[in-house]
Parts: C-alpha cells; sequence; structure tokens
C-alpha cells in the first residue's frame, strides 16, 4: 500500500518490483471484506490495465494489516442511506438479530441501553444475518428511541 486516503475512498498501491501506482477503490476493499487497513500493508490483488491506468480490480487476500490499522471508509461515507447527524463510534457485541423482522440489538461496550441495528445495515454489507456474540465497531447516531447503528465494521472475521 502507498496510501490510502479514507476521506476520498480511494488510493494506490504499487506492485511488488514495479515502479507503477495501481488505483484502489474503497468499494474493491470492501468487496474483499477488509475494513481497516494500516500504513505499510501488504494486499496480494488482481491489477488491470485500464484506459485511464492500472487499476485493482480485486483483493484476494490480505497479507499485512499494515501498522496501527484503522477503518477504510469514513463516518460520513459509511452507509448510502445516511444523511447527517452527529455519530460516535462504540464497540459492541450483536446480543440478537431476527432475520424474519428485518432488525436486532447490539450490546454496547459502553454499559448504557442496547443499540437498534436495522436490516439495512446488514443489506449494504451484503450479509443476510450475523449471529449472537459477534464483536463489532459500529457507528451510531442518536434518535428520539434511542440510539442506532448506522454502519459496522467487524472486530474479528466473521463465521459467513
Amino acid at each position: 500500500m502507498k496510501w490510502f486516503d479514507v476521506s476520498k475512498g480511494f488510493g494506490f498501491v504499487v506492485p511488488e518490483n514495479e515502479s507503477f501506482d495501481v488505483f484502489l477503490h474503497v468499494t474493491t476493499l470492501k468487496k474483499a471484506g477488509i475494513h481497516m487497513l494500516g500504513e505499510g500493508a501488504c494486499l496480494l490483488c488482481h491489477i488491470e490495465r485500464r484506459d485511464k491506468g492500472f487499476q485493482v480490480t480485486e483483493v484476494v487476500a490480505i497479507l499485512d494489516e499494515g501498522i496501527q490499522p484503522l477503518p477504510v471508509q469514513a463516518e460520513s461515507l459509511a452507509c448510502e442511506s445516511y444523511r447527517g447527524g452527529a455519530l460516535s463510534q462504540l464497540t459492541g457485541t450483536v446480543k440478537f438479530y431476527n432475520t424474519e423482522k428485518g432488525f436486532g440489538f447490539v450490546i454496547p461496550d459502553d454499559g448504557q441501553r442496547d443499540v437498534f441495528l436495522h436490516k439495512h445495515c446488514l443489506d449494504c454489507h451484503g450479509l443476510k444475518n450475523i449471529e449472537p456474540g459477534t464483536p463489532i465497531i459500529m457507528n451510531v447516531r442518536s434518535t428520539f428511541k434511542g440510539r442506532e447503528v448506522i454502519d459496522f465494521y467487524f472486530l474479528a472475521e466473521p463465521d459467513l
């Protein structure tokens, strides 16, 4: 990884033993299930030459997350349906998720009331379900009914 700008949603990698840069978009990382990267990360990628230059078309594996990995997606870009307001970031554990009803709750590590998790957040990640006990980092907003998850990242790789 040469660099990655979270606010812009893209960055560049330099192939091993090469001197040219390759464009890397955040959606390519998300498709590979990568939500955290740090300085000096090492990725195994497929690249193609396109009209505007080289581009990563697939991330096959993350060989090294790099130093001090951070989320690859900015809070304001988290999920397409989110339209503003103050967000906070919390860790927590999924309490339950009901696929038939399309919602569930997360037990936050801050000791406050459970946080609402809607089906739309799972849809943003291409998921149909999330198992109880799954540890997550979540971007949360306050509503008149309580707090709700706007987007989330897995603290560990889930068993899908």
